[in-house]
């Protein structure tokens, strides 16, 4: 039985492929996730990932992180956004994802939320994008949902 829930999960997660977002023909997640926003989730000083001149970006980039340092010690800001082809889509696979691991519902105004102590990512979904964000330490049980939340908060705001 479990092995048919982890076959459905997977199947809908394969349908939330990195489509641009609403139809366009690129997306750029740090576009959307700003340094400013990484700042203001982590209480520091945060920097984005180094890009590679010699490398040619591709025209969907989903994923988008910050880092920095608090008490001497790394800290980092990050995102991944995911599409579906429809809301219903998105919804099932963020549904089966809620499922999948133990989580607490959140209350985000304007959009669906839970958090994931195990993975220690808020999941965030409005209409067919789902955020998946992570604020703090490289562990996920050190990490603080309300250093997410407040992120999450920023976010749907954009979305």
């Amino acid at each position: 039985m479990r092995m048919l829930q982890a076959l459905g999960a997977l199947a809908a997660f394969g349908a939330l492929t990195a489509m641009p977002a609403f139809g366009e023909d690129a997306f750029d997640a740090c576009l959307v996730f700003t340094q400013a926003d990484a700042e203001a989730a982590l209480g520091t000083a945060a920097a984005p990932e180094p890009v590679n001149p010699k490398v040619k970006r591709p025209k969907v980039i989903a994923n988008c992180t910050y880092t920095g340092f608090k008490d001497g010690k790394p800290i980092a800001a990050s995102t991944q956004f995911r599409f579906g082809r429809t809301d219903g889509d998105a919804q099932k696979a963020f549904e089966d994802a809620r499922f999948q691991f133990q989580t607490k519902p959140m209350f985000i105004s304007g959009a669906e939320a839970f958090w994931s102590a195990k993975t220690g990512q808020m999941n965030l979904r409005k209409g067919r994008t789902w955020v998946l964000l992570s604020v703090g330490p490289a562990k996920p049980v050190e990490r603080d949902i309300e250093q997410a939340k407040k992120l999450a908060e920023r976010l749907v705001k954009k979305m």
